[in-house]
């Protein structure tokens, strides 16, 4: 699907927990636990970013860590999606949220279906496909209560979850992704130990990287009898991996990123993949086992942007796998905009470049399309196309860049 196609998808991400919050999940919980903790490390996380100082107030809060109701984007989705609209979007990425929906193990909202549907049809009548992400990283309590994914016997959970979404939203929607950066959630939550369920275990990490990709795998098989047409992929988050010098070491060390982060669960789950989803912020560069990163350019976050890459990652996984490529998140934390334009501009370059490479692209859906809840850092980081005024009913406004973006958009499609 050619970037300058009338199919290519062109639009923008968010995961409905980061824009509407949700009690009875897991990450719920974990803010309450941790915004104080939180709030206290931001000085010492943050000292040697050069926008730290732009963000303390906020930083140094915990409510800042609280997600509360998001951005009220659920009361606000048509309005919201009269903007997206206007800059020109053919496609929007989504997530149901899985404690929404089943609040009680085998007790599922049909009110919550309902809602989908409504907000599904708004988002087809603004002239965009729908991208259903199935899971962002958020569970019900019931699940995680009985060992979430760290059990085997837990995959029929999520499963039968899965299921019953499909079916009911099957003459909705076309496009579904699994799981979301299902390496970042094991990395985070059972190596790092930074995210629920705070754990530092390689062997459980393993297992629960394992049964992430046997339950997509089954999901896939689900999603097929239900409707053979379902086009079915994950959210995988990736980066460009680059040697610094010729050592052994160093050669080993990419190796293992490449391994842990990629090949260890795309090579078990690329056959059950109509396309590959892929989430991309950064490239790494490597001495040893060691990233080493220039940081010339850095986010407001501190990670280094060299956006180019990105055409190296699309080349070496489309050639490994031979799956047309859907980006499914790509962005940068810029709370005064003045990086964002030139990061569209370098990533679309990129694109093209990978495209003439012999890379099959489906779309590109950048991250975020509005300033929402991200994660453990809260609502600080601004990702998005539309600003939103925490101080100001949360009103939203399209900011420069996006306007840019609306402008390259139209320039693909020719007029």
């Amino acid at each position: 699907m050619a970037l300058r196609g009338k199919k290519f998808l062109w639009g923008a991400s968010i995961a409905n927990y980061q824009t509407d919050g949700a009690e009875n999940t897991q990450w719920h919980e974990w803010e309450f636990a941790n915004a104080d903790r939180l709030a206290s490390e931001y000085d010492t996380a943050f000292k040697n970013v050069p926008t730290v100082d732009d963000f303390r107030v906020a930083g140094n809060d915990p409510q800042n860590y609280i997600s509360g109701m998001g951005i009220h984007h659920r009361e606000r989705y048509d309005s919201d999606f009269d903007k997206l609209q206007a800059l020109n979007f053919n496609a929007f990425r989504f997530s149901v949220e899985w404690a929404r929906v089943e609040p009680e193990e085998g007790v599922y909202d049909e009110s919550e279906i309902a809602f989908l549907k409504d907000y599904i049809a708004s988002i087809k009548s603004h002239g965009m496909t729908p991208v259903l992400t199935l899971w962002h990283w958020t569970m019900p309590l019931w699940f995680t209560e009985k060992g979430a994914f760290e059990k085997r016997e837990n995959e029929r959970y999520f499963e039968e979850f899965a299921a019953y979404v499909l079916q009911k939203l099957q003459d909705d929607i076309d496009i579904v992704l699994t799981f979301n950066e299902w390496n970042v959630y094991t990395f985070a939550g059972y190596i790092a130990g930074e995210w629920a369920p705070m754990q530092t275990s390689f062997l459980t990490a393993f297992k629960v990287a394992l049964h992430l990709t046997e339950t997509h795998n089954r999901v896939y098989d689900i999603a097929k009898m239900i409707k053979p047409a379902f086009k079915v992929s994950v959210a995988h988050n990736t980066a460009d991996f680059i040697a610094l010098n010729r050592k052994v070491t160093t050669k080993l060390g990419l190796a293992w990123n490449r391994w842990q982060r990629d090949n260890f669960f795309l090579d078990r789950t690329y056959q059950k993949m109509d396309f590959l989803g892929l989430n991309w912020y950064n490239a790494d560069s490597y001495d040893g086992f060691t990233v080493k990163n220039p940081n010339e350019k850095v986010n407001d976050m501190g990670w280094d942007m060299r956006p180019i890459r990105i055409e190296k990652t699309l080349v070496r996984l489309y050639n490994r796998y031979q799956l047309p490529i859907l980006i499914t998140e790509n962005g940068l934390a810029d709370g005064d905009d003045s990086d964002r334009e030139w990061w569209l501009s370098e990533t679309l370059q990129a694109l093209e470049n990978a495209e003439n490479a012999g890379v099959d692209l489906m779309g590109y859906l950048h991250w975020s399309a509005f300033d929402n809840f991200e994660w453990d850092k809260g609502y600080w980081p601004r990702f998005g196309l539309i600003a939103v005024d925490y101080e100001n009913d949360y009103a939203r406004d399209i900011r420069p860049s996006a306007q840019y973006y609306a402008t390259r958009i139209l320039e693909y499609r020719g007029k």
